[in-house]
């Protein structure tokens, strides 16, 4: 009896014992590790601004019989600023996310100021509409360490994937020609090194259904509300895809006495799709 009365007394004087320390033991939520688990979906709305897709070029060549020939061989061509839409959805591991996106925005490409301006003598419209569709993959990094309750959530991403141009019409890059007679050889300006007229090769590619490979950066922030494991806010956007331009341009001089030419390919540098939108998102998981 004696030993069965130590025993449970010795089990109590433990159980006392540790009683404490397995209170202080006990996980507090907000002193988890930022590595919670969860995916978000977004939709937002925006505006979408490009740079130039071409710069302009001017090609000049002197002979004294017909006097001066300028070649505008490209004017500047541009993608007008316009509408922009898109979805996007992330799986996120405390602060880093795998993150997959599409979009769509329509405008214009054109060399004036405005989509359908007229330019010429001939009245003829200068633009045609253009849907383009982006589409990447990559990843994303909070700039916080995320907590269930996170009111605000801040952060970076980037992505390589493509953009696809869908234009109206079949178009070519404006080429111009114009003719005026060479400047008095008094004024100075003008330096002749050659009489003979040069032969010149000029090619280029129709636009149509262009595909260029991009890459995409931005940085973002969610203004959400916690509703316990879930959560649903407003999401701003500010982005930048880049590619190649997809003008298309090839100058090669021709030599009828050798029987060979020299390419030399225009190159117009990157194209920058600036976009900057607002949308809805909601969160899911812990």
């Amino acid at each position: 009896m004696k030993t069965r009365v130590t025993i449970r007394s010795a089990v109590v004087v433990l159980a006392m014992l540790m009683a404490p320390n397995f209170a202080f033991a006990q996980p507090n939520l907000r002193d988890l590790p930022p590595g919670l688990s969860r995916v978000d979906i977004s939709g937002t709305g925006g505006f979408r601004l490009s740079t130039d897709w071409s710069d302009l070029v001017l090609l000049g060549s002197i002979s004294p019989a017909s006097g001066a020939l300028e070649q505008v061989l490209v004017r500047d061509l541009v993608v007008r600023p316009g509408p922009a839409f898109d979805a996007a959805v992330t799986y996120w591991e405390g602060r880093y996310g795998f993150r997959t996106h599409v979009g769509y925005a329509e405008s214009c490409l054109t060399v004036g100021r405005a989509c359908g301006e007229v330019t010429g003598p001939a009245g003829v419209a200068s633009s045609v509409d253009v849907n383009a569709w982006v589409y990447d993959v990559g990843g994303a990094v909070g700039l916080i360490d995320y907590r269930r309750n996170t009111w605000v959530w801040p952060y970076v991403f980037f992505g390589f994937g493509a953009v696809t141009y869908d234009l109206a019409r079949t178009a070519g890059p404006p080429l111009t020609f114009i003719e005026r007679n060479a400047p008095g050889a008094t004024d100075g300006r003008v330096v002749i090194s050659r009489d003979n007229p040069a032969l010149l090769l000029i090619a280029t590619d129709e636009l149509g259904i262009e595909t260029k490979f991009a890459m995409n950066i931005g940085v973002a922030t969610d203004l959400r509300i916690p509703l316990g494991p879930a959560g649903v806010g407003i999401r701003m956007e500010v982005s930048d895809y880049i590619h190649r331009s997809p003008i298309d341009v090839l100058v090669a001089p021709v030599n009828p006495f050798i029987g060979g030419r020299r390419d030399a390919r225009l190159n117009f540098g990157l194209v920058h799709n600036l976009r900057a939108a607002v949308g809805l998102v909601v969160h899911v998981g812990r």
